[in-house]
């Protein structure tokens, strides 16, 4: 009887072979990457559109990279990739530029100012949107948990609540008061604006006046440089460092101090101020955005306040009194808080506007924050002579990487815009 066993074995394993091509046709079976993509996919109900499921992946794989532990903002909304000293880019894009030895350095954008041309466009948006006519800004509020969050302030002397959104984190911040970035409001710790060879705005620090609080009369505007270094986006934006200087005083969120025996030492005083949700309109602006936002614009008031009797006055104008209960200004220009990862509580971020996007020395040219990567050094020097070579300007001037990017990404350049082909490919995660 084993014979015909040994027989009917060929016709069992005839049935394999016709099964093989079935385990061939198994690209159903083969779809388990898909599975392995599967515990991504419960991420988009606390995500924005701007993150979907695989938008790590996706993300990284334009660097080169099919699965990078580095793209901690994977998502974000695209931009120009820093060039920063020692392959430093991304979101670890160096905020000094004195220390930046020839490469890019990042900074905070202009358009985030207090009446500038586009916070003024997403004021109009937001009350045609809403119904609420208020002002919007950035600043600083308190310590970083803060950062993301959104701040609804009513101010002595100033006609409509503001709504600040909190970027940055600071020594000299009080945890109830808020310090709004306005047209030369004082460079304070960190200056980057002026006075360096790679600072934003041309000339020396004398005409930005006092370290804390910056210009102090409107008159003192008209000293200011106009425009940065690298002049044309904030040109082609209609905006003006001047302009920017005189609106805040035309709006009264900073006062002189000269007339009342203390130069650039008193501050508005903050009489109401609650957590809120961010507006959208700034969110475009900022692309940083918590998961914990407030449901509505207005909220009860903060710890500490309402102040409307003004039982806290702001006291800045008093040594060792403090800076509570006050509306101060700054700009320093520098890259703020919201933009280093380390700063920031993942799990309170939206993915995709887990940090503030950065800006170039122009003030306006966006930084990519989605990854961490970095040119290969072994092919930098050759990289950086064919395609990021400063190119000579009829004026004697010469372009900034940045700059240089910029045009590119613009269409003004199409032969460096093939070249800087290879450039891309040679990015790599950090």
């Amino acid at each position: 009887q084993q014979p015909p066993q040994v027989q009917q074995l060929p016709q069992v394993q005839q049935p394999l072979q016709t099964q093989q091509p079935l385990q061939a046709q198994q690209p159903p079976q083969a779809q388990q990457p898909q599975q392995l993509q599967q515990p991504r996919q419960p991420q988009p109900p606390v995500t924005s559109a701007a993150a979907p499921a695989g938008a790590s992946d996706a993300a990284c794989a334009a660097f080169g990279c099919t699965s990078c532990g580095q793209c901690f903002n994977a998502g974000s909304r695209g931009g120009i990739m820093c060039n920063g000293t020692g392959g430093q880019s991304g979101y670890y894009c160096p905020p000094d530029p004195n220390d930046a030895k020839g490469g890019d350095a990042a900074f905070a954008c202009m358009d985030w100012t207090f009446g500038s041309t586009a916070m003024l466009r997403a004021e109009a948006s937001f009350k045609l949107r809403t119904g609420e006519d208020t002002y919007l800004g950035v600043g600083t509020w308190g310590s970083a948990e803060g950062l993301g969050a959104c701040y609804r302030m009513k101010v002595d002397g100033v006609d409509k609540d503001i709504i600040g959104q909190s970027l940055n984190t600071g020594h000299d911040v009080a945890g109830n008061q808020f310090d709004l970035q306005i047209g030369a409001g004082g460079a304070g710790a960190f200056n980057t604006c002026a006075g360096g060879p790679g600072s934003m705005f041309p000339g020396s620090r004398e005409a930005w006046g006092c370290q804390y609080g910056g210009v102090d009369s409107r008159e003192d505007c008209a000293k200011l440089p106009p425009y940065p270094q690298d002049d044309r986006a904030m040109k082609k934006a209609g905006d003006s460092l001047v302009k920017l200087c005189e609106y805040s005083f035309d709006k009264k969120v900073r006062v002189s101090g000269a007339p009342l025996g203390r130069k650039c030492g008193f501050n508005p005083t903050i009489l109401d101020a609650a957590r809120v949700k961010c507006p959208k309109e700034l969110v475009e602006l900022t692309q940083i955005q918590r998961t914990d936002d407030p449901a509505d614009y207005k909220a009860p008031s903060a710890p500490g306040f309402p102040n409307l009797d003004k039982k806290h006055t702001c006291k800045s104008q008093t040594p060792g009194s403090g800076v509570a209960y006050c509306l101060t200004r700054m700009m320093d220009c520098r890259k703020p808080s919201g933009g280093f990862k380390d700063n920031v509580k993942t799990g309170l971020m939206v993915p995709g506007k887990r940090l503030v996007q950065i800006c170039a020395v122009d003030g306006y040219t966006r930084f990519n924050v989605d990854v961490a990567a970095k040119v290969a050094i072994v092919d930098e020097n050759l990289a950086r002579a064919r395609i990021l070579a400063p190119l000579s300007r009829q004026n004697g001037d010469t372009d900034t990487h940045a700059s240089q990017l910029r045009r590119i990404d613009d269409g003004d350049d199409a032969d460096a815009d093939a070249d800087l082909l290879p450039l891309r490919l040679l990015m790599r995660c950090a």
